[in-house]
C-alpha cells in the first residue's frame, strides 16, 4: 500500500509502505479522507517533536470498513465509519472517570510514532468506530475530530453561561469556526468572532456569527465593548494559541467574565496577570475530547444539525499531499482545512 511519510522537518514522500492487517478486535479501514491538522502542520516543520521519524501521519479521518478482525461483530466490510483517534487502556484512573483522551498510557494516530490514516490503510479498534451516514460525505466524516474538540471546548463551561450571552470568539480557523457552531447551538445574544481573513469571517457570519471584525483594521476589543454597551462579553474563546489573540479575548472580556482558551500554539505567552486577578476572570483550558464528547460530534454530523462542509477549503489526491504540506506551512492564504483524498 502507499502512504504519506514523515521523514524529519519539511521532508515527506508518498511511498510504498508495508500492508497492515486488523488484529483482534480491529478493522481494517480503506482510508477515504483525512485532514490535515494544524498539529500534523506543526510536525512537519519540526518544532513540536511530537512527529518522530519515520511516522505517518493524520488523525482527522473516515473511510470503508475493508476487513474485520477475530471478535469483531459490529462491522462487517462495506460499512462507512469514523474513527476515534485516541488509543486508551480503559484502566488507569482517568480512563475509569471516563476522560479517555487523558489516558495515561494513550496513543493518538499519527502522533509520535503512532501510524496514522495519510495511506491508503489504516487498522483501528472496532469499539472506537462510528458509523457514517450515507448522505454524509467522507469530507466531512474526516471533521468528526476537530468538530470534537470544539464540542468539548464549548461543554467546559454551563449552558446557561452562553444562553442569551455575549460571546467573543477570536480565530476563524477549523477549530474556531466549529466552536462558533456548538455555541450558536445554545442560543446566545450575540457571536463576535475576531480573525485577520476576510474570507475565514465571511464563512464566520454562515455559520452564525452575529458580528464579526477583522483587527488588522479595527480594535477587536474596542468592537466588543461597543456592541455590548461598553460591558464586554460575557464568555470569550480563544482558538490561536499566541500572545496577541489571548491578550485580545482576555481583554474583551466584561467583569467576571470567563474564558476558554483553547489554542495550543506557542508554550509560553505574556498575559497580565493583574487584570485577571482584579477583574476576576475565569480561564478554562481544553484539550482533545472524551468518548461521549466524540459521541456527540457524530451525532450532531450524522444528523445534519451542524452542516461543516463550508469549512472545507480544499481536497487534494493523497500523492499530493506533500505539496499541499509545503503550501499550508508557508502560504496558506485563506485555506482553512485541506482534506487528503484516496
Amino acid at each position: 500500500m502507499k502512504g504519506l511519510v514523515y521523514h524529519g522537518p519539511e521532508q515527506l514522500s508518498y511511498e510504498e509502505v508495508a500492508d497492515i492487517s486488523p488484529g483482534s478486535g480491529e478493522v481494517k479501514i480503506r482510508v477515504k479522507a483525512v485532514g490535515i491538522c494544524g498539529s500534523d502542520l506543526h510536525g512537519y516543520l519540526g518544532i513540536t517533536g511530537r512527529r518522530i521519524p519515520p511516522v505517518i501521519m493524520g488523525h482527522e479521518f473516515s473511510g470503508i470498513v475493508e476487513e474485520v478482525g477475530s471478535g469483531v461483530t459490529g462491522f462487517r466490510p462495506g460499512d462507512r465509519v469514523a474513527p476515534f483517534p485516541v488509543i486508551f487502556c480503559g484502566r488507569c484512573g482517568p480512563c475509569k472517570r471516563g476522560d479517555v483522551h487523558l489516558c495515561e498510557k494513550r496513543r493518538l494516530f499519527g502522533v509520535l510514532t503512532e501510524n496514522g490514516a495519510m495511506a491508503d490503510f489504516i487498522c483501528a479498534p472496532a469499539n472506537g468506530c462510528f458509523r457514517l451516514e450515507d448522505k454524509v460525505s467522507f469530507e466531512t466524516g474526516s471533521l468528526m475530530e476537530p468538530l470534537a474538540v470544539s464540542y468539548r471546548a464549548v461543554g467546559r463551561i454551563s449552558r446557561g453561561q452562553i444562553e442569551g450571552a455575549n460571546v467573543f470568539l477570536v480565530g476563524a480557523g477549523t477549530i474556531g469556526l466549529l466552536t462558533l457552531a456548538c455555541a450558536k447551538l445554545l442560543n446566545p445574544a450575540r457571536i463576535i468572532v475576531s480573525d485577520l481573513s476576510d474570507i475565514r469571517l465571511e464563512i464566520a457570519k454562515c455559520l452564525g456569527a452575529t458580528h464579526v471584525v477583522n483587527p488588522a483594521k479595527a480594535s477587536a476589543v474596542e468592537e466588543v465593548k461597543r456592541l455590548t454597551g461598553g460591558a464586554g462579553a460575557d464568555v470569550a474563546f480563544e482558538a490561536v494559541g499566541a500572545t496577541p489573540t489571548v491578550q485580545q479575548a482576555m481583554g474583551g472580556l466584561r467583569q467576571g467574565g470567563t474564558a476558554v482558551w483553547i489554542g495550543n500554539n506557542k508554550p509560553m505567552i505574556e498575559i497580565n496577570m493583574q487584570e485577571i486577578v482584579t477583574r476576576e476572570l475565569a480561564v478554562f483550558g481544553t484539550y482533545l475530547y472524551n468518548f461521549a464528547d466524540f459521541t456527540k460530534a457524530v451525532e450532531l454530523l450524522n444528523s445534519g444539525t451542524i452542516e461543516a462542509g463550508p469549512i472545507v477549503s480544499k481536497t487534494a489526491p493523497m500523492r499530493e499531499g506533500a505539496a499541499m504540506f509545503a503550501k499550508m506551512a508557508k502560504d496558506p492564504g485563506d485555506l482553512i482545512k485541506v482534506v487528503l483524498v484516496n
